[in-house]
């Protein structure tokens, strides 16, 4: 063979390889350097998800056993090995997030790897902190020289917000056989866990929670269906946001939304239908829902941390605190709504939202519980809202100012039903309300 010839086939891959080296895009030059200042070796490597940071998620094969630099425990609590440790590390366990934190002077970045260890196997996430560079443009987001003592304070604030997020993420981790709920507070917990994850910009991990909390339709809060609806909306996932809207329609036979403003074709159809035999007032009923909503979370949020925290009397005033506060505004919420159109009537507004001025004189003070009466009653006998609901205000009133309850709707704080008018007779009260019967301690 002719020497020249070979020796310009031999250097064609070469050719060719720094061909495509160089119109490699910025993105993969990134993720290639990125990998080179990692302390141990990753298998595969996701593309930056959409977050507060330049974010990527690896997984391995196997087991990383390098040593952490930082071990952080489910309570966030954290040891620097590097520096204050006294015995040697042997493994990492599933209940804990192994980290490394990596200073490239070169590239003038900072980068954090938390590592999560689930069924032998490593996975995490790495988290590039890029000062500028011409090289990287698009990363490089940050102002200061990571190289420069002055900047070690603002470093660590945002290395101290990463440990809430990766408490988080261990929770995913640990809890990847959540179940359906079976209960409905089980339900709530979910629903915190997803909007917290939401919130993080976790938006595939929340999907999934959210997916998991609407599983029994027994347990959902319709309002949540459409609230989640719009959240998809907001990060533009367009088909989840549908998926949901018509979980909603199949659970509530007279939902809808304005058929003018709807972007989903397929549903357009179904509002204009149900606009023309239902003929609600949206904008009130869209209203008295957020009120409904409101009520529940804040209500919820509270008695959840109190069951999981009962030892944390500083947060557990606080939620306390937070929920009066709704309440109050609720409350204020609801009055002018019954001055400006009385009581919200179910014809007018479906039969969920009209629960909710009862909802919410249902928690308010005894005072305004008793001022409430005889609108409630007025509002049964014009066919407003079922008189269950009345029961249960007229039985809350009662063991409020110390008398036997009537229908047994009332539970006392040590779970157990209040006492009653007439246990013999309370089966045929709560027939004649429409509540179900009840079974009795004998």
């Amino acid at each position: 063979m002719n020497r020249r010839i070979f020796k310009f086939l031999f250097a064609l891959p070469l050719l060719l390889t720094g061909c495509q080296t160089q119109n490699a895009s910025e993105e993969q030059h990134f993720i290639r350097s990125i990998t080179k200042d990692l302390p141990f070796k990753v298998d595969s490597l996701s593309n930056p998800s959409s977050s507060d940071y330049t974010e990527f998620h690896f997984s391995n094969r196997e087991y990383i056993s390098a040593a952490p630099d930082i071990e952080i425990t489910p309570e966030g609590k954290t040891v620097i090995y590097r520096t204050t440790a006294l015995e040697s590390l042997s493994h990492q366990y599933e209940s804990i997030i192994w980290r490394n934190v990596v200073v490239s002077k070169r590239h003038k970045r900072v980068i954090c790897i938390d590592r999560y260890l689930k069924d032998g196997r490593t996975n995490g996430y790495i988290y590039v902190f890029q000062t500028e560079m011409k090289k990287y443009p698009t990363y490089g987001t940050y102002h200061w020289d990571v190289s420069d003592s002055h900047h070690i304070e603002f470093m660590g604030s945002i290395l101290s917000n990463l440990d809430k997020l990766a408490v988080k993420r261990l929770n995913i981790f640990n809890n990847s056989q959540m179940t359906p709920p079976a209960s409905q507070m089980e339900y709530w917990q979910l629903i915190f866990h997803a909007d917290s994850l939401y919130d993080d910009a976790q938006f595939e991990e929340a999907k999934r929670v959210y997916d998991l909390a609407f599983t029994h339709d027994k347990y959902i809060l319709p309002c949540h269906l459409s609230s989640v609806a719009q959240k998809m909306m907001d990060i533009n996932d367009k088909e989840k946001a549908l998926n949901y809207l018509t979980h909603r329609v199949e659970l509530e036979k007279d939902y809808y939304e304005e058929p003018s403003t709807c972007l989903f074709p397929l549903l357009k159809v179904t509002f204009a239908e149900r606009q023309e035999k239902w003929n609600y007032d949206l904008p009130l009923k869209k209203q008295l829902e957020e009120i409904f909503e409101r009520d529940q979370h804040d209500r919820n949020l509270w008695s959840q941390y109190v069951a999981q925290h009962p030892q944390d009397i500083e947060r557990t005033e606080k939620l306390a605190q937070r929920a009066m506060r709704t309440d109050s505004l609720n409350l204020t919420a609801i009055g002018d709504i019954l001055l400006r159109f009385g009581f919200p009537h179910k014809d007018h507004v479906g039969d969920f939202a009209s629960q909710t001025t009862w909802l919410i004189f249902q928690h308010s003070d005894l005072d305004h519980q008793r001022q409430f009466l005889p609108q409630m009653e007025d509002a049964v006998v014009n066919g407003c809202i079922s008189p269950a609901y009345l029961a249960a205000l007229k039985d809350r009133i009662d063991v409020r100012d110390g008398r036997p309850q009537k229908y047994g709707t009332q539970i006392g704080p040590d779970g157990r039903l209040c006492p009653l008018l007439d246990a013999s007779r309370v089966n045929e009260w709560r027939k004649e309300v429409g509540l179900p019967e009840i079974k009795l301690e004998k």
